[in-house]
C-alpha cells in the first residue's frame, strides 16, 4: 500500500462536524439560507463534473467546516483588544491539538496593530488572514478527510445528500448547463459515464463486497457466479450525479428489479464480529 493511500485519524470533533452535516440534510428546510450559498446561483455546475476524487460530499464539508469556522469566531464587539490578546480561540485549540503550527492572533497583532482601533475590526482581519494561510488550509484538509471518512460510511446520508443536489439539478436553467449533460424531454439529466477504478474499489470495499440489499456474497471467494454492479442510489434518470457520493453496490438481479426511477438504499450493515 502507498503512503499517499494512509492518513492520520486524529477524531478531534469529527463526529460533531459529521452530526452537523447529518442535520443539515435531514432539516433541509431550516437551512435553507445556507444551502442556496452552497448549490444556488449557478453553483450546481460545480458538482455535474462526471467523478471528480475531490467530492461532491468533500466541497459539501469544506463548505459546512468554513461556515462553523466563522460562526465560532462570532460576537466579538464587547471585547476590548487586550481581551483578545489572552483569549485562546477555538481555531487556535484545534491548530494546536493537531500539532499545526500557526500564528496566533497576539503574534499577528504585533504587526498588524495600526490596522484598527476597534477589537471586532481587527478580529475579522485575523480570521481574513487565516483563511487563506497554509495553517489553516493544512487543518481543513485534515477535517474534511476526516469527516468524509465517516459520512461516506452513510448510505442514508448519502441518499439525502444526492437528493438535494438532484433536486437542485433539476429546477436548473437547461441553458446554464455544458455538454456534461443529456437534455430528454425537456429535461436536464446527466449522461451515463464509465465509472472509474478508484471509484468502484471505494464502494466495493465500503460495502464488504456484499450486495447492499439482499446481502449476497460479491467477492468471488465463497461464490464467483453472483456478478456484481455499481448502482447510482440517485439514477441519471431522476437527476442523479456522477459521484462517488452517489454509489452504492449491488448484486445483477437487484440492480435490474431497481430499474432507473427508485432512490432506494439500505440501512443494513454486517456486524464487525
Amino acid at each position: 500500500m502507498k503512503e499517499k493511500d494512509i492518513f492520520k485519524m486524529d477524531y478531534y470533533q469529527t463526529y460533531y462536524f459529521a452530526d452537523i452535516c447529518n442535520t443539515i440534510m435531514e432539516n433541509e428546510f431550516e437551512y435553507l439560507r445556507t444551502l442556496d450559498d452552497f448549490w444556488g446561483n449557478g453553483h450546481i455546475s460545480n458538482f455535474i463534473k462526471p467523478f471528480q476524487k475531490y467530492s461532491n460530499l468533500h466541497m459539501f464539508i469544506e463548505f459546512t467546516i468554513d461556515r462553523l469556522f466563522y460562526e465560532s469566531n462570532q460576537n466579538y464587539s464587547e471585547f476590548t483588544i487586550d481581551e483578545l490578546l489572552n483569549k485562546r480561540f477555538w481555531i487556535n485549540n484545534t491548530l494546536d491539538y493537531h500539532n499545526i503550527e500557526h500564528i496566533s492572533f497576539k503574534e499577528w497583532y504585533k504587526n498588524n496593530s495600526n490596522i484598527s482601533t476597534h477589537a471586532e475590526d481587527l478580529m475579522y482581519k485575523y480570521l481574513e488572514f487565516l483563511e487563506f494561510s497554509d495553517f489553516y488550509i493544512k487543518l481543513k484538509n485534515q477535517m474534511i478527510e476526516e469527516t468524509f471518512f465517516i459520512l461516506f460510511l452513510n448510505r442514508k446520508f448519502l441518499r439525502e445528500f444526492n437528493l438535494n443536489l438532484s433536486g437542485i439539478l433539476e429546477i436548473s436553467d437547461i441553458d446554464d448547463i455544458n455538454d456534461f449533460t443529456l437534455v430528454k424531454q425537456n429535461k436536464l439529466v446527466l449522461k451515463r459515464k464509465h465509472i472509474p477504478k478508484w471509484a468502484e474499489k471505494a464502494v466495493f470495499y465500503r460495502d464488504r463486497g456484499i450486495c447492499t440489499y439482499c446481502k449476497k456474497d460479491l467477492s468471488g471467494v465463497m461464490n464467483i457466479s453472483n456478478k456484481y454492479h455499481i448502482d447510482h442510489i440517485v439514477p441519471l434518470e431522476k437527476y442523479g450525479l456522477n459521484d462517488v457520493s452517489n454509489l452504492q453496490l449491488l448484486c445483477e438481479s437487484c440492480n435490474t428489479s431497481k430499474g432507473s426511477k427508485h432512490t432506494k438504499i439500505s440501512n443494513d450493515y454486517e456486524r464487525w464480529y
